[in-house]
């Protein structure tokens, strides 16, 4: 008797079973997310300017990079400065819409419309300069859809977006911001580390001159 009840029961078990399991990894949509990381993306939103300085960090084969970092991001460009580790500069990387030029430091100077596809041919990896200045921001990307995970204070713990993996490890507070200091991108090609020691969340145009000493760097 207990035998023909338990296969009478068994079909709804399994049913039941695999509902659970698809409410365990179902990974959660924009629409059905807390409260808390809506309220941390609309704080994001006003970020239109940044200046960050740090280290940045590439695994890739066969060439790889690690140096110094001195980002200046606009709404319609960028400016993103590479420092060897003992604080010399390596490239220069200016972005505009559909344009984006790299110099080098002996003064070669190469043209592209994707930024991606430009460092990779004169550095050897791909900087995904279609989403980054959000990544770095802890915030989605808008040009596609992504999968993200979050903490109880609703910053980004980990974001899989055009083909990244993006792992937010640690977070600074920045002008009443929660904004991260510690990045990692991973794509089957490449891996890159940002340590960010310095935000600036200032709308001035002016590029500084300024470069960074090795005591000023923090550990990759």
């Amino acid at each position: 008797m207990a035998a023909i009840l338990f296969r009478q029961w068994l079909p709804a078990l399994f049913l039941l079973l695999a509902g659970c399991s698809g409410l365990q990894t179902q990974p959660p949509q924009p629409s059905s997310a807390p409260e808390v990381y809506r309220q941390h993306l609309a704080e994001l939103e006003p970020i239109k300017h940044f200046d960050i300085r740090g280290r940045i960090g590439v695994q890739t084969n066969p060439r790889g990079f690690s140096g110094g970092l001195h980002w200046q991001h606009a709404p319609a460009s960028d400016a993103i400065l590479l420092y060897s580790p003992l604080g010399g500069q390596v490239a220069q990387i200016d972005t505009a819409p559909a344009h984006v030029v790299l110099t080098t430091s002996d003064g070669k100077r190469y043209e592209a419309a994707d930024a991606a596809a430009l460092t990779q041919k004169t550095l050897g990896w791909s900087l995904p300069m279609h989403g980054l200045p959000d990544w770095v921001l802890g915030r989605p990307s808008g040009s596609t859809s992504g999968t993200a995970h979050w903490d109880a204070q609703g910053r980004l713990l980990t974001l899989q977006q055009d083909g990244w993996d993006i792992e937010y490890a640690q977070y600074v507070a920045v002008d009443g911001q929660q904004l991260p200091s510690r990045v990692t991108l991973k794509s089957p090609k490449v891996n890159l580390k940002l340590v960010i020691e310095q935000w600036s969340l200032s709308e001035s145009g002016q590029q500084s001159e300024d470069i960074l000493t090795p005591d000023q760097m923090p550990e990759l």
